[in-house]
């Protein structure tokens, strides 16, 4: 029983956004636990150094009643609750420099006994950033590795999208697990509970502010072996990902853009920092797997499924990550309008092309291999 009460007050406590990490540190170089702090009064709160704020929140009735009911429903609602704490608890956090105090989470939490990548990069991507993307993603997710990102527009949707199609898909939330954020990406956020998880440190309901998401990075750093950069400008959100992941001593990789492209200046500048360059899932793999030698075979799995007929490698022969008007591709292919359009019909059936607009086409990953 003590037990179940020792995690209800951690559980109040989550609910308090007004006294944040810095605040915590502070009352538990005063308190023994979380129950003391939820017992203790206003000049004990106030002794402690903590602003005002962060005790009015503390006391506050609304965080305080129906707590031990509020509690049982999370279950019911298939959202769990787990504190650092606990045997439970993600190591790589426990690790993690500014680790948070607690998770909540649907679905399950990463495993330790598998490797972890973040894919991460620019919400307003470019559509050749899209299919590498996702191709790093799903070929990552086929060899066992989990991916780990934020469940944003752009790169971090695509990756997990690809990723848990593939195998395991992890979004950590700038909101509370039960808040969709982007709505844009609620079919993904349907789908990640079943392919691996959703977690946050933020209690249920908590929504999506601004201030939350550069916190939310560090978790998404500190779950990840590895950090891949797909696009990013020079001054970014993503880069703050990768700042925390520096700092935690983790794996940064880039991929490479061309020379003046804003989107790909913030990945040329890692990679002139020292950061691994990418040009296919083997260069992350053969740094990663390594250390989980049981996990090296699955890198020998990654191969292309894709059969083609002889017209339909003729046009993927022409076409790019960078989007092609049809009338184009009739220039270099020997196939009339009609017959092109079928051709191009049965290679997006096989999603190895990818329409961004009316006519034009492009690779929605670099492929090789193809028969």
């Amino acid at each position: 029983m003590s037990g179940f009460a020792d995690k209800l007050y951690w559980y109040w406590l989550a609910k308090v956004e007004e006294a944040g990490s810095a605040a915590r540190a502070r009352l538990f170089r005063h308190f023994d636990s979380a129950r003391e702090v939820f017992e203790a009064g206003r000049e004990r709160l106030l002794g402690t150094g903590i602003p005002e704020k962060a005790v009015q929140g503390l006391l506050d009735p609304k965080y305080r009643e129906g707590l031990a009911e509020e509690f049982h429903k999370l279950q019911e609602r298939d959202i769990y609750f787990v504190t650092k704490q606990e045997a439970g608890f993600p190591n790589r956090l426990c690790m993690a420099p500014q680790g948070p105090d607690w998770l909540f989470y649907r679905g399950r939490l990463p495993s330790e006994e598998l490797p972890s990548v973040a894919v991460i990069g620019a919400r307003e991507c470019s559509v050749y950033g899209k299919g590498v993307a996702e191709l790093l993603a799903a070929e990552l997710a086929e060899a066992g590795i989990q991916i780990v990102s934020g469940m944003a527009r752009g790169v971090d949707g695509y990756a997990q999208s690809a990723a848990a199609r593939h195998g395991s898909s992890f979004a950590v939330l700038g909101s509370g697990v039960d808040v969709c954020y982007p709505i844009q990406n609620y079919r993904l956020y349907e789908q990640l509970p079943e392919r691996g998880g959703i977690l946050s440190e933020y209690a249920p309901g908590s929504p999506g502010l601004p201030f939350h998401f550069p916190q939310r990075n560090r978790i998404i750093a500190g779950l990840a072996d590895g950090i891949v950069v797909v696009e990013a400008r020079k001054k970014s959100g993503t880069l703050i990902t990768v700042d925390f992941a520096l700092e935690q001593g983790k794996e940064v990789f880039a991929v490479p853009g061309r020379i003046g492209e804003p989107l790909s200046a913030g990945c040329n500048e890692l990679i002139r920092q020292g950061a691994c360059l990418v040009e296919q899932s083997s260069d992350i793999l053969e740094v990663l797997l390594g250390r989980f030698p049981a996990r090296e075979k699955s890198q020998k799995n990654i191969k292309n499924k894709f059969f083609l007929e002889e017209a339909e490698k003729i046009v993927y022969a022409y076409l790019r990550l960078e989007p092609r008007h049809i009338e184009e591709l009739m220039k270099d292919v020997d196939y009339a309008l009609p017959e092109l359009s079928r051709i191009l019909f049965s290679l997006e059936a096989k999603g190895i092309v990818y329409s961004p607009a009316g006519n034009y086409y492009s690779l929605t990953g670099p492929y090789k291999e193809l028969l």
